[in-house]
């Protein structure tokens, strides 16, 4: 049941995320070419080794090494844009890197999970992903639900407009019931791991968000997107690696499930400070000038 609901939860909010999308913030990647790819170069390239590492280095595997591997293959999701404006970055480029490592890692994602599954493995869990099943399966998640989000965006605008914040807060709202959802079907466990996988994830999220602040400052990028980098590079689609986790149709695993579950926790508060944080140290710094 919770697999089915949170499939559901996230096709709305791609389909939402479509409704603010049109064929311009896809090409939009032509007139700022070197912000967009040293922003992808860090969210496709340099994140999932960013994981790898972490895994290597701290001993892990099983479940919690291939799911922190599934989220660090995982796009930026549409919270990554909410973030972007609240610290007031460049809106353009974070919706830019969204849309474009969305379509990217729909055949990106299950080739490399399929080599950390293999590297990973342990006797406790044995996965494995068909690379078209599972490409084609993320696209019916990710990439249908966007397009016909842009298509109502063409056709019926208002309509659109009207509807894309009541789909992005309804599903925001559903967030806390998938983790009570995910609690109660895991027999309380998700708080035990909670504690334990809790501070990884932080971890996670703070080195990413310095690696994407890193290859900003290597690109000589400006300021606004600086943030937005640190943002996209740091601010995962956790609910697509949930779903990915508990589909019956892929991993079908909710031992993975846990990753992407409490980091979805974790980020969200990480990423609101660090917003806020940016936004405010910009406004001083305006003020003293």
């Amino acid at each position: 049941m919770i697999s089915y609901l949170v499939t559901i939860l996230l096709t709305l909010l791609m389909f939402g995320m479509g409704l603010g999308l049109t064929i311009q913030d896809f090409s939009r990647v032509f007139t700022i070419p070197k912000a967009a790819l040293a922003g992808l170069i860090g969210q496709l390239i340099m994140l999932p080794l960013l994981g790898f590492i972490l895994c290597y280095t701290l001993n892990l595997s099983g479940a919690i090494a291939i799911g922190i591997m599934l989220l660090t293959l995982c796009p930026g999701g549409v919270l990554s844009n909410m973030f972007t404006l609240i610290a007031r970055g460049d809106l353009a480029l974070s919706v830019t890197m969204t849309s474009i490592s969305s379509l990217i890692t729909v055949f990106t994602l299950p080739v490399i999970l399929n080599l950390s599954m293999i590297y990973f493995n342990d006797e406790t869990i044995q996965l494995s992903l068909p690379l078209l099943k599972t490409a084609s399966q993320i696209m019916l998640i990710t990439v249908i639900p966007v397009s016909c989000g842009m298509l109502v965006l063409q056709y019926a605008p208002r309509f659109a407009k009207a509807s894309k914040q009541w789909v992005r807060r309804g599903c925001g709202a559903f967030l806390p019931f998938l983790i009570v959802g995910i609690f109660m079907q895991n027999g309380g466990s998700w708080f035990e791991h909670f504690v334990q996988v809790g501070l990884l994830t932080i971890c996670l999220n703070i080195l990413s968000i310095l690696l994407g602040y890193g290859i900003a400052k290597l690109a000589k990028l400006e300021r606004p997107q600086t943030k937005t980098l640190s943002i996209e590079v740091g601010a995962q689609n956790a609910m697509l690696g949930v779903t990915i986790a508990i589909s019956p149709f892929l991993l079908n695993n909710a031992d993975v499930a846990m990753v992407p579950s409490i980091y979805g926790v974790t980020m969200v508060i990480i990423l609101w400070l660090y917003a806020l944080t940016t936004s405010r140290v910009d406004r001083l710094q305006k003020a003293n000038i």
